[in-house]
């Protein structure tokens, strides 16, 4: 009887650690990553993001065409390839694109479906040892096809 009460104890244990670690991924979506500051037509980091900031996040998008090719990180951005956050000669959007870099320093190939991205995410201009400049970063634990 002593037994099988322990088992049990131990199962109720793993079960309750497993449930608790799947509650701890938050989402995000590219329109809550930034708000208009005012009445102004301008725009800066959401606080939801900022809240999220060092928090593990899953994320949708698509990779940019314009992501390095063979790299550790890619540009994600709202929608497929349509829209180019570097190409209409102004100054970049950054509050509309993610940098993602891939577990581990891996590389990353291109993809032009829907990519679901689960990671660290980290708020904050930052300019990395590529020179690419980002306001938003995921360390990516996992990378893989969104369906």
């Amino acid at each position: 009887m002593k037994q099988k009460l322990v088992i049990f104890a131990l199962l109720a244990l793993l079960l309750t650690a497993c449930a608790s670690g799947t509650d701890s991924v938050a989402t995000i979506t590219f329109p809550e990553l930034s708000e208009r500051v005012g009445d102004s037509d301008d725009y800066d980091i959401s606080a939801k993001a900022a809240e999220l900031d060092g928090e593990i996040v899953e994320m949708v998008g698509y990779m940019s065409p314009l992501s390095p090719i063979d790299s550790h990180f890619f540009y994600m951005i709202q929608v497929p390839g349509a829209v180019c956050p570097f190409c209409d000669g102004s100054d970049v959007d950054f509050l509309q694109v993610v940098q993602v870099y891939a577990p581990g320093g891996r590389t990353v190939d291109y993809a032009t479906h829907a990519v679901k991205v689960t990671g660290v995410f980290e708020v904050g201009e930052q300019v990395d040892e590529d020179n690419a400049t980002s306001i938003f970063r995921i360390r990516a634990d996992k990378i893989e096809e969104h369906k």
